[in-house]
């Protein structure tokens, strides 16, 4: 081996070198929390010399608005002298510090506030230190910056910081995000723990026996009553949790809270900061007579949601009452019925369940979005059966074609109940996995149509409702979409976030702002099903956050290290700071989750090859009718996850109508098959024209009429990812 003719000392000088420039590269790189320590006072570079040995993340509580979210470190210097150590955290969006304890041998110790100094300096031995720090630039997160100093050798050191961090409700859970803490992690632990100890604000917090753990979710795993769950730690996860006997803040469908922090505890008139959270709150649950299943069967769907969706259907109809019938309709490019004509089985009736769940997975997914004939055809069904109170489930994964917009949905729809005095309840149950991390907003086919029918919709993954009768109620409690949504204030209070245009349910909107003078008196108004809702909160004072907190571990207690105020040690350079900030920043930007995204290349590469040559068959065989037929013809699609979920064409450029050829030609546009990008949340619309030739001299001629830049548009701007930021959904 070449290696082993190599001088030691060259491999040891070697060595050290690839790893300074290990370090020196990463400096770089993007990563998110990151554990820095003095490499030039520590004498061994060739390990990390404190490590972290967990990372936990606790919800301790909640009040319906925050969670209390404790972050747990433990840190441990594996040398054998004292060592300095920086952490930096990445915290959930729009979080506050509001407390820290340190713990060594089991005992806690909790912290003191403390202000912040304005040069790096030193501290007293087992003093540690914890700042927030803001966001670098709209849209990123916060996050904590932990100093500890001259921790003792081969000693641990536990570290807990204490969160308030907002909430968003979602059916009948409360939620937060997590944000992922990158791809490079030198010393980090390599797991995070997740617990959830979440309960009424008026008992106290205890410690869960696996016997009574709660139950909560991470992603799409429930606990199944074990205290706690092993996550990656390089992954953004949701935590979930049942609202349980937490009591809403308000029973109208229109949640507002405002929060006023004065410059000036003693002068509430000194001006300050306020903050107001919004949000579609659950409404009283649907009493129907006759419920409605509408099945969306699209190629955009999971192959496994009509299972997950029929499940969640039959823990529903488990719950309510035995006189109560039931009807079923899948719906792709066309809308079928599963169960006969005039055949309303009960819901308990277990027969009719089967059949239709045999029939459904005897079907497979198609291409096609065509609500607008599902709606019909459900009203066609219930004006059969004479309900009066109608409940439509309609289960989709939310990506609709734009072109079925409120109106065109609504009227056909209206006309076909035959009463029109007869106002079904709607309730739009949206399963996809980008949306329930994320949110649905306003402007999203779904919400929309929500929206302009006077529809409830909820966002929820279907798979977590089977066999949870208490859970299957957030779809008769499901609440409405609010738009034309406006915030009024007085002159002396500004919103620094820009507002929203409305609110969906799973979103919860925070939006910060400036006073002088007194507390502000806020309005909050918008349209709900048509009405005018109207809401005024009343101001709750908060305490203002800390600049700094500070703990210590030492017998002589934090007086002193809060006196001296937080400071970074000296050997933590601006390029270290500079380093841990694009860290955070560039990691929870996406890092390598970044989508794919169809272009014109892609899409006419695909046209090509299977629109193309149907469409010139399909000409062909025209000409064998009529020799003079030709002219231009554009189709028309709209596109989403590797779907055509609607496609026609315009033939009013050809000089002959021919019926045969005309739905030869349609025919040919739904042979057109796109692939899905990895994340890509989009809709497109596609234009594509063709010219046909007919064979004035020689043999007919056929070929692409390309529209420009235009030919594929990107409708929806801002996909299924939220919205966009200002505002910050929650």
């Amino acid at each position: 081996m070449i290696c082993a003719t190599v001088p030691s000392v060259l491999v040891r000088w070697l060595t050290r070198l690839s790893l300074a420039l290990c370090v020196a590269g990463s400096a770089t790189s993007a990563r998110a929390d990151s554990l820095q320590v003095d490499l030039q006072s520590n004498p061994d570079r060739n390990f990390q010399a404190v490590q972290e040995l967990s990372y936990e993340a606790i919800i301790a509580g909640s009040d319906g608005y925050h969670a209390d979210l404790r972050l747990r470190v433990a840190l441990h210097n594996a040398s054998n002298r004292e060592q300095d150590a920086v952490l930096s955290l990445a915290l959930p969006r729009e979080s506050q510090i509001h407390g820290l304890q340190v713990a060594r041998d089991g005992a806690w110790l909790p912290g003191k506030a403390a202000g912040i100094a304005p040069e790096p300096g030193r501290r007293e031995p087992g003093s540690v230190y914890a700042r927030l720090l803001a966001p670098t630039s709209a849209g990123d997160p916060p996050a904590a910056e932990l100093v500890v100093f001259s921790l003792e050798p081969n000693s641990t050191t536990q570290i807990e910081l204490q969160l308030s961090t907002p909430t968003r409700l979602r059916g009948d859970r409360w939620e937060l995000e997590l944000p992922g803490r990158g791809q490079e992690r030198t010393g980090l632990s390599p797991e995070r723990r997740v617990l959830v100890h979440a309960q009424s604000p008026a008992k106290p917090a205890r410690a869960a026996s696996p016997a009574s753990a709660p139950r909560f979710w991470v992603d799409a795993n429930p606990s199944a009553g074990a205290p706690f769950m092993l996550t990656q730690p390089d992954e953004r996860i949701v935590v979930s949790w049942p609202m349980g006997h937490v009591q809403k803040a308000s029973t109208r469908p229109l949640d507002a809270r405002l929060e006023v922090m004065p410059d000036d505890d003693a002068d509430r008139r000194s001006g300050g900061r306020f903050r107001l959270y919004l949000r579609m709150n659950p409404v009283a649950a649907a009493k129907p007579d006759h419920v409605v299943v509408v099945l969306d069967r699209s190629r955009s769907t999971d192959p496994r949601m009509h299972r997950e969706a029929f499940a969640a259907i039959t823990s529903l109809f488990d719950s309510l009452p035995s006189g109560l019938t039931f009807d079923a309709i899948s719906f792709a490019r066309q809308a079928r019925p599963l169960l006969p004509d005039g055949a309303f089985p009960g819901v308990h009736d277990k027969a009719a369940r089967d059949e239709v769940a045999a029939l459904l997975d005897a079907g497979s997914r198609e291409q096609g979005t065509d609500l607008a004939a599902a709606m019909a055809l459900a009203g066609q069904r219930i004006n059969l059966r004479k309900a009066r109170r109608p409940l439509v489930l309609v289960l989709t994964d939310g990506m609709l074609p734009l072109g079925a917009g409120p109106g065109p949905v609504g009227k056909l729809f209206a006309d076909s109940l035959g009463d029109p005095k007869l106002r079904p309840d709607v309730v739009f149950v949206v399963d996809e996995p980008m949306l329930t991390r994320t949110g649905l907003t306003p402007e999203h086919p779904v919400a929309a149509l929500a929206a302009g029918l006077g529809a409830r919709i909820t966002l929820t993954t279907l798979a977590h409702l089977a066999g949870d009768e208490s859970a299957v109620n957030l779809l008769l409690t499901a609440p409405g979409v609010l738009t034309d949504l406006d915030v009024e204030l007085p002159q002396k209070a500004v919103l620094e976030d820009s507002l929203p245009t409305g609110l969906v349910a799973g979103n919860a909107v925070v939006l910060d702002g400036q006073y002088s003078g007194s507390a502000p008196n806020v309005q909050v108004r918008g349209r709900l099903a048509g009405k005018r809702e109207t809401l005024s909160p009343k101001p709750t004072r908060m305490p203002a956050p800390p600049a700094a907190l500070v703990a210590s571990v030492r017998p002589t207690g934090a007086d002193r290290p809060a006196s001296d105020g937080f400071a970074v040690p000296p050997w933590y350079s601006r390029k270290y700071q500079r380093t841990a900030r694009l860290g955070i920043t560039w990691a929870n930007r996406g890092g390598g989750d970044d989508p794919g995204r169809l272009d014109e290349r892609i899409v006419r590469r695909y046209l090509g090859t299977r629109v193309f040559p149907r469409a010139r068959a399909c000409y062909n065989y025209a000409l064998t009718r009529d020799q003079t037929i030709g002219g231009r013809v554009i189709f028309e699609f709209e596109v989403g996850k590797g779907e055509v979920m609607r496609a026609s064409f315009d033939p009013s450029g050809m000089n002959n109508h021919d019926m045969v050829f005309e739905r030869c030609l349609l025919e040919a546009a739904w042979m057109l098959d796109i692939p899905a990008g990895r994340l890509d949340d989009q809709i497109y619309r596609v234009r594509y024209p063709l010219v046909f030739n007919p064979p004035k001299t020689g043999r007919p001629a056929m070929s692409e009429d390309p529209l420009g830049p235009g030919t594929v548009e990107l409708l929806l701007q801002h996909g299924l990812s939220g919205t966009p930021r200002p505002p910050r959904p929650e």
